[in-house]
Protein backbone atom coordinates (compact mmCIF):
# COMPACT_ATOMS: atom_id res chain seq x y z
CA UNK A 1 0.00 0.00 0.00
CA UNK A 2 1.38 3.64 -0.75
CA UNK A 3 0.77 6.85 0.58
CA UNK A 4 0.57 9.23 -2.14
CA UNK A 5 0.05 13.29 -0.91
CA UNK A 6 0.88 15.23 -4.06
CA UNK A 7 0.34 18.74 -1.19
CA UNK A 8 0.00 22.09 -2.56
CA UNK A 9 0.63 23.34 -6.36
CA UNK A 10 -0.17 26.43 -6.85
CA UNK A 11 1.98 29.11 -5.82
CA UNK A 12 -1.50 30.63 -3.69
CA UNK A 13 -1.89 27.28 -1.84
CA UNK A 14 1.86 26.61 -1.03
CA UNK A 15 2.10 30.24 0.40
CA UNK A 16 -1.19 29.40 2.62
CA UNK A 17 0.20 26.11 3.56
CA UNK A 18 3.61 27.74 4.98
CA UNK A 19 1.22 30.62 6.61
CA UNK A 20 -0.58 28.05 8.58
CA UNK A 21 2.11 25.61 8.90
CA UNK A 22 4.74 28.42 10.70
CA UNK A 23 1.64 30.22 12.34
CA UNK A 24 0.69 27.05 14.06
CA UNK A 25 4.47 26.86 15.01
CA UNK A 26 4.79 30.41 16.26
CA UNK A 27 1.35 30.23 18.27
CA UNK A 28 2.12 26.75 19.62
CA UNK A 29 5.55 28.42 20.55
CA UNK A 30 4.26 31.57 22.16
CA UNK A 31 1.73 28.90 24.18
CA UNK A 32 4.74 27.29 25.46
CA UNK A 33 6.69 30.14 26.35
CA UNK A 34 3.90 31.79 28.32
CA UNK A 35 3.01 28.37 29.90
CA UNK A 36 5.84 28.19 31.18
CA UNK A 37 6.53 31.53 32.23
CA UNK A 38 3.39 31.73 34.34
CA UNK A 39 4.80 28.11 36.23
CA UNK A 40 7.96 29.55 36.60
CA UNK A 41 7.03 33.10 38.34
CA UNK A 42 4.05 32.70 40.32
CA UNK A 43 3.18 33.50 43.88
CA UNK A 44 0.44 31.96 46.05
CA UNK A 45 -2.75 33.65 46.89
CA UNK A 46 -5.93 32.46 48.85
CA UNK A 47 -8.92 32.24 46.47
CA UNK A 48 -12.50 31.85 47.11
CA UNK A 49 -14.18 30.09 44.23
CA UNK A 50 -17.33 32.37 43.06
CA UNK A 51 -18.73 29.13 40.34
CA UNK A 52 -17.84 26.26 38.86
CA UNK A 53 -18.81 24.51 35.62
CA UNK A 54 -18.54 22.40 32.75
CA UNK A 55 -18.47 23.55 29.15
CA UNK A 56 -19.25 21.06 26.54
CA UNK A 57 -16.74 21.52 23.79
CA UNK A 58 -17.91 20.60 19.89
CA UNK A 59 -15.15 18.35 18.39
CA UNK A 60 -15.02 17.83 14.87
CA UNK A 61 -14.36 14.18 15.04
CA UNK A 62 -17.93 13.04 15.88
CA UNK A 63 -17.54 13.58 19.58
CA UNK A 64 -17.88 16.11 22.41
CA UNK A 65 -14.76 17.16 24.64
CA UNK A 66 -15.32 19.08 28.35
CA UNK A 67 -13.61 21.82 29.63
CA UNK A 68 -13.82 22.23 33.42
CA UNK A 69 -14.35 26.09 34.58
CA UNK A 70 -13.95 27.92 37.60
CA UNK A 71 -14.40 31.17 38.26
CA UNK A 72 -12.40 32.86 41.56
CA UNK A 73 -11.63 35.69 43.46
CA UNK A 74 -8.32 36.46 45.01
CA UNK A 75 -6.39 39.89 46.43
CA UNK A 76 -2.47 40.23 45.11
CA UNK A 77 -0.54 42.94 46.23
CA UNK A 78 -3.52 44.61 47.48
CA UNK A 79 -5.07 44.23 44.43
CA UNK A 80 -8.85 42.49 44.26
CA UNK A 81 -8.85 40.17 40.97
CA UNK A 82 -11.24 37.70 39.12
CA UNK A 83 -9.73 35.44 37.13
CA UNK A 84 -11.29 31.73 35.56
CA UNK A 85 -8.28 30.20 34.41
CA UNK A 86 -7.84 26.23 35.86
CA UNK A 87 -4.27 25.92 34.34
CA UNK A 88 -1.82 28.49 33.09
CA UNK A 89 -1.41 29.72 29.64
CA UNK A 90 -3.81 30.19 26.83
CA UNK A 91 -4.93 26.60 25.99
CA UNK A 92 -7.19 24.94 28.31
CA UNK A 93 -7.06 21.59 29.10
CA UNK A 94 -10.14 19.35 27.71
CA UNK A 95 -11.26 15.78 28.53
CA UNK A 96 -13.03 13.10 26.71
CA UNK A 97 -15.89 12.72 29.42
CA UNK A 98 -18.11 14.92 31.61
CA UNK A 99 -16.81 12.62 34.74
CA UNK A 100 -13.13 13.47 33.83
CA UNK A 101 -13.92 17.22 33.73
CA UNK A 102 -15.80 17.16 37.02
CA UNK A 103 -13.33 15.40 38.97
CA UNK A 104 -10.79 18.43 38.17
CA UNK A 105 -13.38 20.41 40.44
CA UNK A 106 -13.41 18.40 43.24
CA UNK A 107 -12.50 21.01 46.16
CA UNK A 108 -13.49 23.82 43.82
CA UNK A 109 -17.25 23.96 45.03
CA UNK A 110 -18.63 27.64 45.46
CA UNK A 111 -17.52 29.60 48.08
CA UNK A 112 -14.45 27.46 49.15
CA UNK A 113 -10.99 29.11 49.96
CA UNK A 114 -8.46 28.01 47.79
CA UNK A 115 -4.66 28.03 46.70
CA UNK A 116 -4.38 29.99 43.52
CA UNK A 117 -0.81 30.84 41.79
CA UNK A 118 -0.68 34.69 40.83
CA UNK A 119 2.00 34.92 37.91
CA UNK A 120 4.00 37.61 38.91
CA UNK A 121 4.30 39.42 35.94
CA UNK A 122 0.84 38.92 35.02
CA UNK A 123 -1.08 39.08 38.34
CA UNK A 124 -4.75 39.04 36.89
CA UNK A 125 -4.13 35.80 35.19
CA UNK A 126 -4.21 33.53 38.32
CA UNK A 127 -4.71 30.06 38.02
CA UNK A 128 -5.87 27.29 39.93
CA UNK A 129 -3.75 23.86 38.71
CA UNK A 130 -0.10 24.33 38.97
CA UNK A 131 0.29 21.54 35.79
CA UNK A 132 1.65 22.16 32.36
CA UNK A 133 -0.03 20.88 29.13
CA UNK A 134 1.58 19.43 26.29
CA UNK A 135 -0.68 20.95 23.28
CA UNK A 136 1.66 23.66 22.76
CA UNK A 137 3.85 20.67 21.76
CA UNK A 138 1.60 19.15 19.46
CA UNK A 139 0.30 22.39 18.11
CA UNK A 140 3.83 23.10 17.22
CA UNK A 141 4.27 19.51 15.95
CA UNK A 142 1.38 20.16 13.74
CA UNK A 143 2.62 23.60 12.20
CA UNK A 144 6.24 21.89 11.51
CA UNK A 145 4.77 18.58 9.58
CA UNK A 146 2.61 20.75 7.19
CA UNK A 147 5.37 23.41 6.41
CA UNK A 148 7.83 20.24 5.88
CA UNK A 149 4.91 18.35 3.89
CA UNK A 150 4.97 22.10 1.73
CA UNK A 151 7.98 21.88 1.40
CA UNK A 152 8.99 18.06 0.40
CA UNK A 153 5.80 18.47 -2.20
CA UNK A 154 7.97 21.73 -3.89
CA UNK A 155 10.85 20.11 -4.53
CA UNK A 156 9.16 16.71 -5.15
CA UNK A 157 6.92 18.58 -8.30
Amino acid sequence: MEFNFDGPSGTLQIALALLVGFGAMGYGAYSYSSQSAALDSTETVDATIVSTSIERVNQRRGTDDYRPQATFNYTYEGESYTSSHMYPGGISHEFETKEDARAQLEGYESGATVTAYAPTDSPGKAFLKHESSNKPLYIIGFGALLALGTVVSIFRN
